[in-house]
């Protein structure tokens, strides 16, 4: 179950989930978060983060390995296609998977 499907199954169960700095709150009708969803929550906490705050960590080591994957493969194309200096080609490719992100999550 990735983070999204994780999401979209509490939001169907009625769990009202909210970030609290690096934590997650929770209000949830008896029963609806089960075991498996918990441990679903501490498995995927990162990413959940990251969806219900709309952005990605600030620190690329902290990003879901989905998005740091897309950073990675945008940098090198930059970089070695369009013969961008390294340190341009990740800047720009942060960016650029950023913003992928906020619409990607601002559909959820």
């Amino acid at each position: 179950m990735t983070a999204r499907e994780l999401l979209e199954t509490l939001r169907r169960r009625g769990v009202d989930l909210k970030p609290e700095g690096d934590s997650l709150r929770y209000r949830a009708p008896a029963g609806a978060l089960t075991p498996t969803l918990r441990n679903a929550l501490a498995t995927h906490k990162t990413e959940v983060l990251a969806h219900l705050s709309g952005n990605l960590p600030a620190a690329l080591a902290d990003w879901p390995a989905e998005w740091r994957e897309r950073y990675e493969e945008r940098a090198a194309i930059m970089e070695y296609d369009g013969s961008l200096p390294r340190e341009e080609a990740e800047h720009r490719a942060q960016e650029l998977v950023r913003e992928s992100f906020r619409r990607r999550v601002g559909a959820v």
